[in-house]
């Protein structure tokens, strides 16, 4: 196999695990590629401790590249990345949330931050590559994770008027989330269509909108009123003089 670039090589780190859930690579036996059976003990391998900080530093390393260019983001998605996260992040996940939403791992679990790498390099991939953004909108779990990952687990609790006043709390609704929101509004790329969480998210974030362009309104009326009253105060003081 001929590596073509940069992201080929972080794409072809990431396909080595294919197929081994987070558990599978952390029992990874120290002499073979095969995971040994898990045991009463529950100790990993020194082996599968150590693939699974090799594979999220890799995973941190895809995150801050999907920082860069568009080109570069639809490289990843070309070379066949979105479909190995996306694997990664249904297939294990810790539980599922009242709304049948995959959610991500407790403290306890030694790939959290691996998981929230993973889901932060598909919300950064789909701001600038469209492919990414409606791959995305066609899975709900996916959907689930992203929002708890931008959010936290007010993103994702069940609508109600406790949980509407929870979403005041939100963060700035990241572009490629609101990019992965839109495509399945709009694209039709969600069988079932958006949901009540998801459809709160995008209207909280419009009401943000509304909100911040009133202020910038109010703030360039005050500016302007402060020009005029200071041009008045000097005409008033060369007409003195």
């Amino acid at each position: 196999m001929v590596i073509e670039n940069g992201v080929h090589v972080l794409v072809t780190y990431i396909q080595r695990y294919d197929g081994l859930s987070w558990e599978d690579i952390l029992y990874l036996d120290d002499y073979t590629n095969t995971a040994r059976e898990k045991d009463a003990t529950g100790i990993y391998t020194a082996r599968g401790r150590k693939e699974i900080r090799m594979l999220t530093n890799a995973l941190g390393a895809i995150r801050n590249s999907s920082h860069s260019t568009a080109d570069v983001c639809q490289s990843f998605y070309t070379h066949g990345l979105v479909d190995l996260l996306m694997w990664r992040l249904v297939h294990n996940a810790s539980t599922a949330n009242s709304n049948g939403g995959s959610v991500l791992p407790d403290a306890s679990k030694p790939w959290r931050e691996a998981c929230f790498r993973t889901a932060g390099s598909l919300i950064n991939l789909a701001e600038k590559c469209p492919d990414v953004a409606i791959k995305l909108a066609s899975n709900r779990n996916i959907i689930y994770v992203l929002l708890e990952t931008w959010g936290g687990t007010n993103a994702i609790t069940v609508n109600n008027e406790r949980n509407k006043k929870s979403l005041r709390g939100l963060p700035l609704l990241h572009l490629g989330l609101a990019a992965v929101l839109n495509a399945a509004a709009e694209n039709n790329a969600l069988e079932g269509g958006l949901d009540n969480i998801m459809i709160q998210v995008l209207e909280k974030e419009k009401e943000r909108k509304k909100v911040a362009q009133r202020r910038e309104e109010e703030r360039k009326l005050r500016m302007k009123k402060a020009t005029l009253t200071t041009d008045t105060d000097r005409s008033e003081c060369r007409s003195i003089l």
